[in-house]
């Protein structure tokens, strides 16, 4: 069985997320709320926000950066925008300018871009501060797909998540008994 936040824990993360840096508040949103995988996030460049009327929509996950070689869009909600608004100055940066290909996340000591261990330390940094227990940015996926699955079909959550197959997906579905009798009754209702 997957380990997910329950909804509590999540809350409690997301309150803590106006206290935290600009740049830890962009990097738990984007697993919080994107989904994405920590080595994405580590090579997720400028040029890969997708801006429309001056706010960030979509964050497009290139095929050179994810696990499975599938580039993605990933839709940004509006509890996220304002954290990447807050992170990059609202700056549009124009694809084909340099700046554009800039790592969103700069590394430290001659390295071009954060490290998964670096970003790993952040988010299980952050997350025991708050709810006084280890997790890790998988963690975060796994609830992101866990919850997006509830209003969505595993299709679409493969798709959001850049999986190869259905497969899986599927390991994040966990109807409870509460599910399995809403949809027995849905059906002969």
């Amino acid at each position: 069985m997957i380990k997910i936040l329950t909804p509590t824990e999540f809350k409690k993360i997301e309150g803590s997320l106006s206290r935290a840096s600009k740049k830890e508040a962009v990097i738990l949103s984007l697993f919080m709320y994107c989904g994405l995988r920590v080595g994405e996030v580590c090579k997720l460049r400028y040029r890969d926000l997708i801006q429309e009327g001056g706010v960030f929509v979509e964050v497009h996950v290139p095929g050179a950066i994810s696990k499975t070689g599938i580039g993605r869009p990933v839709p940004v909600p509006p509890m996220a925008r304002c954290f990447i608004g807050d992170f990059t100055g609202n700056k549009y940066v124009p694809v084909g300018t340099g700046e554009s290909s800039h790592f969103l996340f700069p590394g430290t000591g001659g390295h071009a871009h954060m490290s998964v261990h670096g970003i790993e330390q952040l988010v299980e940094r952050i997350c025991f501060k708050v709810l006084h227990k280890h997790v890790m940015p998988h963690r975060l996926r796994h609830t992101y797909a866990t919850m997006v699955l509830k209003y969505s079909n595993t299709r679409e959550v493969q798709m959001l998540l850049g999986h190869k197959k259905l497969s899986s997906t599927e390991i994040y579905l966990h109807p409870s008994i509460q599910d399995l009798s809403k949809s027995v009754n849905k059906t002969f209702s």
